[in-house]
């Protein structure tokens, strides 16, 4: 993470820029993305829900390319300690080798084998970092793709060896019987058979409909779940008929955690709510819509945020998995993310707050140009994560996500109560009498006596510091018997308290915070 706010968007180089600006519209009419490698097959909604839901703690942290033995470490030493619920780690098996392309992020999403050996790890270390994880209370969720394999018409090696001749013929898993009949790109969103038949980015598309190709994904997740896997990222979901995914998953060993990549186009006929039957959804909309609210909008607008938000809707709650970017979204553009500084903290602090979804959010590196790849330790090799060091950015070390993570786990289940807005872009509200959380996304202090709906005491701010052995190493906050805090809230800042942050030794109350959002892991 960078010493004090992210590189401002203009560092992502001209193309960035402009696609964070002008491809707003596009990135919610269409799936695809001109340069992107991770694309889609076959028929009727499935009724059975074979997906368990998550248990609390519930957030997820999106280790993007983080090396196995790396995510081990962070289980343990940052993860578990910081109330964290789970790791979404990146595909774990074997996929092309682009080196001729600069090992870009999404080679990893182009399959050549089912076997889980890796840049990111063998399967050795896998194994490993699952049970680590799980000794530091930590579940995992590993990002699958099944929808198709390569793009590579004149065929490549994998990351563990493996050779295949050509973009349809990977022996001895598939030969070109087992890939779609349509080969040629979606060009119409609203055509449900090409979404379901046809290539994405020019991906060799598998008939998930043939019990052959069903048989031996299913053997793949099973392979996960008996290393420990707690659950799937289901990549490029809508691009599959939700049939073929429940037909998927009645074949594995147990019920798991199964959320799906369901993007929303507006009047598309292929809409993430006909997916609700197989699992919970990626709710890409969700994203988008506080994109809007902090770039062109109101904070103020936020208070029924969810699925009556706006005519673009939302999945149900329980049934959505919420994030402000992820790997996708943060290069397509209409998506805050690391780079836009305090608005990105804020966005992310509500997300922790609100009462919608499962929250995830994302650990990533810095980039200036759509296609560039993990550090590299390398070759294809990924380098170890440096937290500090100006290439990593470890979102999830930033002070502010840590404390809200807490926040999150005091709120639980509480609703939202104590709204209060000033009408434009600062915010306050509880969830039940168990947490209060204030936000100002303006350019000047705002001090307030506020109903914070919980009990009298003294509180400590999580997002300026922590309650560490009774006391509060940031702000304070005295909260009387009626349950009322005077807070100074600073600008572009927020303050935050709960019941499992209260401070037991006697401490001198202060009014005013300093925004620590951003400040060093």
């Amino acid at each position: 993470m960078l010493s004090a706010f992210p590189a401002p968007a203009a560092a992502r180089g001209a193309a960035e820029v402009a696609a964070h600006t002008s491809d707003v519209a596009a990135a919610r009419g269409s799936d695809v993305s001109a340069a992107r490698a991770e694309p889609g097959v076959s028929a009727a909604p499935a009724s059975s829900d074979v997906s368990a839901a998550p248990a609390d703690p519930d957030v997820i942290v999106q280790m993007f390319d983080w090396p196995w033995t790396a995510i081990a470490s962070e289980c343990t030493n940052v993860l578990g300690p910081g109330g964290y619920g789970a790791v979404q780690i990146s595909p774990p098996q074997e996929a092309v080798v682009l080196a001729a392309d600069g090992y870009p992020w999404w080679q990893a999403y182009q399959p050549v084998a089912y076997d889980l050996n890796s840049r990111f790890g063998t399967e050795a270390q896998l194994a490993s970092m699952v049970a680590t994880c799980h000794a530091a209370g930590i579940k995992v969720y590993a990002d699958v793709v099944l929808h198709h394999m390569t793009a590579e018409a004149n065929g490549g090696v994998g990351d563990n060896g493996t050779t295949f001749p050509n973009m349809y013929d990977y022996p001895p898993l598939y030969d070109p019987s087992d890939f779609s009949t349509c080969q040629t790109s979606i060009t119409d969103w609203d055509d449900e058979y090409q979404v379901w038949n046809c290539q994405l980015d020019g991906l060799a598309t598998l008939n998930t409909s043939l019990t052959y190709v069903q048989d031996q994904e299913a053997a793949y997740l099973n392979s996960l779940i008996a290393l420990g896997v707690d659950g799937f990222r289901w990549d490029s979901a809508k691009e599959m008929n939700p049939a073929s995914i429940a037909a998927i998953e009645a074949l594995l060993t147990k019920p798991v955690f199964v959320y799906q990549d369901v993007e929303y186009g507006a009047g598309q006929p292929v809409t993430p709510e006909l997916y609700e039957g197989t699992g919970s959804l990626l709710e890409y909309r969700y994203g988008w819509d506080l994109y809007d609210a902090f770039t062109s909008g109101t904070l103020a607008s936020l208070s029924d945020f969810g699925p009556s938000w706006n005519s673009a809707g939302m999945v149900p709650s329980a049934d959505a998995v919420s994030f402000v970017d992820d790997q996708d979204t943060e290069r397509d553009g209409g998506a805050l993310y690391y780079a836009d500084g305090a608005d990105y903290v804020l966005a992310s602090v509500f997300m922790l707050a609100w009462d919608y979804g499962t929250p995830m959010v994302l650990s990533d590196y810095a980039f200036s140009s759509y296609d560039q790849g993990a550090p590299s330790a390398g070759g294809n090799a990924v380098a170890a994560p440096g937290c500090g060091e100006g290439t990593w950015e470890c979102e999830e070390r930033w002070p502010a996500i840590v404390g809200m993570v807490g926040w999150h786990n005091a709120a639980g289940t509480a609703p939202v109560a104590n709204w209060w807005t000033d009408g434009d872009n600062v915010i306050a509200f509880s969830r039940g009498s168990a947490a209060w959380v204030a936000m100002n996304a303006e350019s000047a202090p705002v001090t307030e006596t506020f109903s914070t709906g919980l009990p009298a005491g003294t509180y400590c701010d999580v997002i300026s510091g922590a309650a560490v052995d009774g006391a509060c190493t940031g702000t304070v906050v005295a909260v009387n018997a009626a349950g009322q805090a005077t807070v100074t809230v600073p600008a572009m800042g927020a303050v935050g308290i709960d019941v499992n942050a209260m401070a037991t030794v006697a401490m001198e109350t202060v009014t005013a915070t300093a925004w620590a959002g951003l400040g060093s892991c």
